[in-house]
């Protein structure tokens, strides 16, 4: 690998952490051909931001979305999500596609739905495919590169699938938003695939609980002026429900 400048050489560290969780400097310093100086620097920098936690030798992932499995995170906080879901049914349209995202909390719109007969939904989440295989709907996939922590598809093939669709409403999640001026996510193809759909589809609708306000995530994929509606739970701290307010409807659901 030929030497990358510093932003250049960062932004591949982040990738490194997301995908493996840990980095050494002495194994990053002979990845990149520089000292294990400017590593310690690099990654100085990184714990900085928020963006990774130093290590005896390296440093740890901030982020904790790549590892966990999709079927922990559905559990956690389950109650919460179904509340949010359920208020987010009132968007569904009587006619016209939908699109559900990745992520624990659209796996919970999608079981509702499944209760639901003649809708038309494409979703990116094999997770939410299998909820929704039995159900008298019709249900595509956008087909891509399989992201096995997530149980989603994602890369060229997705983008380009969704490049082409026209919905009426698309459902996305979040990891977190703290320090964002909008919805932010833990991995790069992530946001791609989100921000393929968001001009593509005639209503976005983010759902989260407010436990995401207080949670950093690596990217942020859309501002919250391109959000039609932010569907979230009442401990929403109050200068944050402020705050994006003024760029998008913020609909408080008591949990």
């Amino acid at each position: 690998m030929g030497k990358l400048i510093a932003a250049e050489r960062q932004k591949e560290i982040l990738k490194l952490l997301h995908d493996n969780g840990s980095v050494k400097i002495g194994q990053l310093a002979e990845q990149f051909q520089v000292s294990r100086e400017t590593i310690r620097r690099d990654l100085s920098y990184l714990n900085e931001i928020g963006a990774a936690q130093r290590s005896h030798g390296g440093a740890t992932s901030m982020y904790e979305f790549g590892t966990v499995p999709i079927e922990t995170r559905i559990n956690k906080d389950a109650d919460i999500k179904i509340k949010l879901c359920e208020k987010a049914l009132d968007f569904i349209p009587p006619t016209g596609v939908i699109y559900l995202d990745a992520g624990s909390t659209i796996v919970h719109m999608a079981k509702l739905l499944s209760q639901r007969s003649g809708c038309t939904i494409v979703t990116c989440s094999l997770s939410a495919a299998n909820v929704l295989i039995n159900s008298d709907n019709t249900t595509i996939i956008t087909g891509g590169q399989l992201n096995s922590g997530n149980m989603s598809a994602e890369g060229f093939q997705a983008t380009n699938f969704i490049n082409n669709l026209k919905v009426a409403v698309s459902f996305l999640g979040t990891n977190g938003f703290e320090q964002h001026k909008g919805p932010a996510v833990s991995a790069f193809a992530d946001a791609q695939t989100k921000q393929a759909i968001i001009p593509n589809s005639k209503l976005n609708v983010v759902i989260s609980d407010s436990s995401k306000a207080s949670t950093s995530a690596l990217i942020q994929y859309a501002s919250w002026r391109d959000i039609d509606y932010f569907i979230t739970d009442s401990d929403l701290p109050k200068p944050i429900y402020d705050s994006i307010s003024e760029m998008t409807n913020v609909i408080l659901v008591d949990v």
